[in-house]
């Protein structure tokens, strides 16, 4: 998955881009190794903001299909943390649907061969 990173109001320091990268890999697991995956991350810092200081954005693109997740927290860690989690729900909601089409599909294919059967 290629990553670009943008940090406003905040240096984006090694350590903090090696953390996102860590935490952005559980997500990589439902993408399936696609290499064509993009994955655009804004870190940012604003003091105006009441529910937390830190935000981080993750959206995510991969044929076609687009994700997204934005989270606020007291930390830049905890904001990440809290975004990665979001955007890891959405690719799980989104793979079961996948799934649960194939599997209810399959079910209407094996029910008309065994309708079939038992003409014959």
């Amino acid at each position: 998955m290629n990553h670009n990173f943008k940090a406003t109001g905040l240096a984006l320091t090694p350590e903090l881009r090696a953390y996102t990268e860590k935490r952005l890999a559980h997500a990589d697991k439902f993408l399936g190794g696609d290499s064509t995956a993009h994955a655009d991350i804004e870190l940012e810092y604003s003091e105006h903001n009441e529910t937390g200081k830190y935000r981080a954005e993750f959206t995510l693109a991969q044929g076609g299909n687009i994700f997204r997740a934005s989270r606020w927290g007291s930390t830049m860690h905890e904001a990440v943390d809290l975004a990665v989690g979001e955007l890891t729900g959405e690719l799980s909601r989104t793979k079961e649907k996948r799934q649960n089409v194939l599997r209810r599909s399959a079910v209407k294919v094996k029910e008309y061969l065994r309708g079939w059967r038992k003409k014959v």
